[in-house]
């Protein structure tokens, strides 16, 4: 696949600076020229943007921004920017800005973007065999089975096999759910099978997100976050289960409200991945979190974080030191949990080359087919509508 496109206006002897690596300071400065003449033009869903620069040996780069959020820094100075996979049928607003060798960044030039796009945007689920009925687990299965249902027969999903990842239009497939979720599987993404870990379907997968398409992965496929690179080998799901399980007379629920009660905590019970879904007291906690599982006998597939064996920036809490790190929010973690010290639950945003957005979750109350039935069936089908339904846009 080819990455996104940046066309490079020609530098000057002794401008070849790199931008500090500092984020760059976010308020405005009137002393600072500003980029001109910013415009688009667009070949359905595929924005090209282009401006003008009145250069100096000041600046260092550019920064590019969709709606005020993930800005993109570029240590060039560019007059030009591809966008690809813009969400059809609404204003979409882009702002570009001029970064300067002290950390500054100047005022923003904006334009407002509407494309008028009538063909069906749809989700796509990666099938490593060629059926439903093949696939090697009950739980894999049953989120086939739900997405058939509430995805591909309302024209709303394709199924896309393993091997037709890397030719896939993202103006047509927005969003790509890989889940994996197998008894008995060792850790590590090298050790998924299926052809997950195969060296062109990583390469496929990775493309697909560098070229603006959105991931979701859940359970053991959270590992694929190393497989691409978006996080590093230091910073992969470190916490794993994938053993048979047993039964439990609670309810297993997932805390959206991290460190709950604590000086210093991260309340996202209100995130938008969560609307919609029950929010209830529950195992005597003294905080509300989400039921995910009844009693009964539960695999505790876990493929989740945990932040105390990971090195972060001196001076930050976990959650704070993981966010910054990893360009991420962290969402939730196990029901009972209320130190600063595990997630299962993270949206990751946009990123340097990486254009999409991927959100993971390896928490082990996300089990689709529970052995004797889930009372709470449909929290785990609202979640994942609700993340599904943010990534397809």
């Amino acid at each position: 696949m080819k990455h996104y496109s940046l066309l490079l206006i020609a530098l000057l002897a002794g401008w070849l600076v790199s931008c500090n690596t500092i984020e760059p300071e976010m308020s405005a400065s009137v002393n600072k020229k500003k980029v001109t003449n910013l415009r688009y033009t667009n070949d359905g869903r595929t924005v090209y943007l282009t401006w003008d620069i009145d250069a100096d040996p000041t600046m260092c780069g550019v920064q590019i921004a969709r709606n005020g959020e993930n800005p993109v820094n570029v240590d060039s100075l560019i007059t030009s920017y591809t966008v690809r996979h813009v969400t059809p049928n609404q204003d979409v607003l882009y702002t570009v800005k001029i970064r300067y060798n002290d950390s500054i960044v100047s005022e923003g030039v904006s334009v407002r973007v509407h494309i008028r796009y009538d063909q069906p945007v749809y989700a796509g689920y990666v099938m490593s065999v060629g059926s439903i009925a093949e696939l090697p687990d009950d739980d894999e299965r049953a989120a086939a089975e739900w997405f058939d249902r509430t995805y591909v027969r309302q024209n709303r999903g394709r199924f896309i096999p393993i091997g037709e990842v890397g030719n896939i239009n993202l103006d047509e497939i927005a969003c790509l759910w890989v889940h994996i979720d197998r008894q008995g599987m060792p850790v590590g993404w090298q050790n998924l099978t299926g052809g997950f870990s195969d060296p062109s379907f990583v390469a496929d997968l990775k493309g697909y997100v560098e070229e603006g398409g959105n991931l979701y992965l859940s359970v053991h496929a959270t590992q694929l976050l190393v497989a691409i690179g978006r996080i590093t080998e230091a910073q992969a799901p470190n916490y794993f289960s994938s053993g048979q399980g047993g039964w439990g007379p609670d309810v297993w629920t997932m805390n959206a409200w991290l460190g709950a009660g604590a000086e210093t905590s991260y309340d996202r019970r209100g995130y938008s991945f969560f609307e919609g879904m029950k929010l209830d007291y529950f195992n005597n906690y003294e905080y509300t979190s989400f039921p995910m599982i009844s009693a009964g006998v539960r695999e505790d597939h876990n493929c989740i974080w945990n932040l105390s064996d990971i090195k972060f920036t001196s001076g930050s809490d976990k959650i704070r030191g993981w966010e910054q790190a990893t360009r991420s929010t962290a969402l939730a973690t196990w029901g009972q949990n209320t130190e600063l010290n595990h997630i299962g639950l993270v949206d990751f945003a946009i990123s340097g080359n990486y254009r999409g957005r991927i959100v993971a979750m390896g928490l082990g109350c996300y089990e689709w087919a529970e052995q004797d039935g889930n009372a709470y069936q449909y929290q785990i089908e609202k979640l994942t509508e609700n993340i599904i339904e943010t990534l397809r846009k």
